[in-house]
């Protein structure tokens, strides 16, 4: 049924509402909405997650939408699983699109009614998160692409809206997918397209504490290139985006996770399914969801969770580094500014093993020490820097670089940007040899494949760093004697130093 919606009839017709829409609004409108439409193909992947719900008259929770073609794809998986009863509740809050999308239910309505069906719909021009459904009323299924934005948690309506169900703010998709969660009847069935960002992050701890208390995993889909899920509006998306399947006060041992390489080949998935305590990080208050994407990422995982401590456990502590540059402007002179000044590390100074800064490069500058520096400043000590940004594409998540005191041993202070994170011990000094240590370890791609089954996204955020799998300290200072022993950085003997002390597997 899915198959011939695509390629015949009512979706056709519905591509076309949508196309005339798209054509009518910028894209900088629609973004400024959180906007971004779901693909056909997408649409319908996301309904084929669907099983059939228990209760003969169907109710179904459209949360954002749009011309409606995710409630298309809801209403027709329905259909192939002998749903003949389907009552949809569609919110929208742009009222230029509501005409479009009456006309994509009139559509549906129609389709029911051929098969012998009946499909009653009531469109809700409002606010789906300030106008929520009234407590009494209960859904069965939801299907959403619910938008996406941040919002000033001072200013905004929307601070603190849901603040029954969990407290803070941190993105407008989050309070979509728990007013969903609190619609749904016990054994409701939410699939969700949204960007990675929940499944880690100090910000969506407590959204996550109420999802996973709420709900159980089913599935997560994860898509291998972020960019091409929402081809229109690929430049504007930058997050990694996955779907995922949870189900009212259920309880599963087990994990299904999925991986495709993009939106066009979505019937072409790898399929795994990995026993919960991979996926759901019960192990400290974070609850982190992590996704390997194949197999060998899996063994990877299971391997980190063999480590012997945390990072925080063996004596480690990560920051940001303090200066913020668009706050500090008048901190901040040219590199051959000498006189009072102390360098500012940026990204560009970080590279592996070596966190450099010559004066040379045209990105170097410094920082003034005038009247409250302090605050801004560092001791000048030894610690290790870890950048927090890559690009969207680049292999590596994680770069590391030693900075050493004797650099500039005759300056107090040591300053660093807050796009780069510092380390060191929480008692002591952080020596040399345990400094390239731990410089290896984050280097290695070992650990960058474990951190990229944490994160989806390009920010490498301390949180998520505390809470890693870590080796011991006497570990990192053997790991730290030997890389010493070489003469510059090499990635293959990096790797071999690291899995050798660490007793690791490294399937490529």
């Amino acid at each position: 049924m899915l198959q011939r919606l695509t390629n015949s009839g009512p979706m056709n017709e519905v591509l076309e509402l949508q196309s005339t829409y798209l054509r009518s609004k910028p894209l900088e409108d629609r973004k400024s909405l959180g906007q971004f439409f779901t693909a056909p193909v997408v649409a319908n992947y996301m309904a084929s997650m669907l099983h059939k719900p228990k209760d003969k008259k169907v109710r179904v929770l459209d949360a954002g939408a749009g011309t409606g073609i995710l409630t298309v794809s809801t209403a027709a998986q329905l259909l192939e699983l002998d749903c003949k009863l389907v009552h949809a509740v569609l919110y929208e809050l742009d009222s230029s699109v509501i005409s479009h999308l009456n006309q994509t239910m009139k559509l549906i309505e129609n389709l029911y009614q051929s098969k012998k069906g009946q499909f009653t719909f009531e469109v809700r021009n409002s606010d789906f998160v300030l106008d929520r459904p009234a407590k009494l009323e209960s859904f069965d299924v939801s299907v959403i692409n619910p938008p996406y934005f941040k919002y000033n948690v001072k200013t905004s309506p929307y601070a603190k809206a849901v603040s029954d169900l969990y407290s803070g703010d941190p993105n407008i998709y989050a309070s979509f997918m728990a007013i969903v969660t609190a619609s749904l009847n016990e054994g409701g069935q939410m699939v969700a397209i949204t960007p990675r960002s929940f499944t880690n992050g100090l910000y969506f701890k407590n959204f996550r504490d109420y999802l996973l208390g709420a709900t159980a995993i089913e599935s997560i889909h994860i898509f291998k290139h972020r960019n091409r899920v929402f081809k229109n509006d690929a430049d504007k998306v930058l997050q990694e985006n996955i779907i995922c399947k949870f189900v009212k006060s259920a309880n599963y041992e087990t994990v299904e996770v999925r991986a495709s390489d993009c939106d066009s080949s979505l019937t072409n998935t790898t399929i795994q399914k990995y026993p919960l305590e991979l996926i759901v990080d019960r192990s400290n208050d974070q609850r982190l969801i992590r996704i390997p994407e194949s197999l060998m990422e899996a063994k990877h995982l299971k391997q980190a969770e063999q480590l012997e401590s945390t990072f925080t456990d063996s004596g480690y502590f990560i920051s940001t580094g303090p200066v913020v540059e668009h706050r500090t402007r008048n901190f901040i002179v040219s590199a051959d500014n000498r006189s009072n000044t102390a360098p500012l590390y940026r990204p560009h100074n970080v590279t592996p093993y070596t966190a450099l800064w010559t004066g040379e490069d045209k990105k170097d500058v410094r920082f003034e020490l005038q009247e409250q520096h302090e605050k801004h400043m560092l001791k000048n000590k030894n610690y290790v820097l870890l950048k927090r940004f890559s690009s969207k594409d680049e292999k590596r998540r994680l770069v590391s670089g030693v900075y050493l005191a004797k650099y500039f041993e005759n300056l107090e202070f040591i300053g660093f940007g807050n796009k780069v994170n510092y380390i060191g011990v929480k008692s002591g000094e952080l020596t040399k040899k345990e400094a390239y240590g731990l410089s290896a370890i984050f280097n290695g791609s070992f650990f960058d494949r474990y951190f990229r089954c944490i994160s989806g996204n390009t920010q490498v955020n301390a949180t998520e760093i505390r809470v890693m799998r870590f080796p011991t300290r006497d570990q990192v200072r053997t790991i730290g004697e030997e890389v010493l022993k070489l003469k510059a950085f090499d990635a293959d003997k990096n790797n071999t130093i690291v899995n050798r002390v660490l007793k690791i597997k490294d399937t490529v």
